[in-house]
């Protein structure tokens, strides 16, 4: 299995997503620590766990460390 890490940190992401087949994408940190009060960011891991679900990868989120954020990211389907 190959995992992409930190993803939407570097400019290239979505690049990559066309280069090679990954199987799970890790969300960086910096989109989970204020996603519970973030409509930005919110929007914006919405929009890559969708992407990733139709491209068959699961997704990873690094750094949650509250409840309102673990809440969310199952709410939005992150798988883990």
């Amino acid at each position: 299995h190959i995992a992409i890490d930190d993803f939407g940190t570097g400019y290239s992401s979505l690049s990559y997503l066309r280069k090679f087949k990954f199987n799970t994408i890790k969300l960086d940190k910096s989109f989970i620590n204020d996603i519970h009060t973030s409509e930005d960011n919110q929007a914006i891991i919405e929009f890559i766990i969708q992407l990733s679900s139709q491209l068959n990868m699961k997704v990873v989120a690094e750094g949650v460390e509250i409840e309102d954020q673990y809440a969310l990211l199952k709410k939005l389907n992150c798988d883990e």
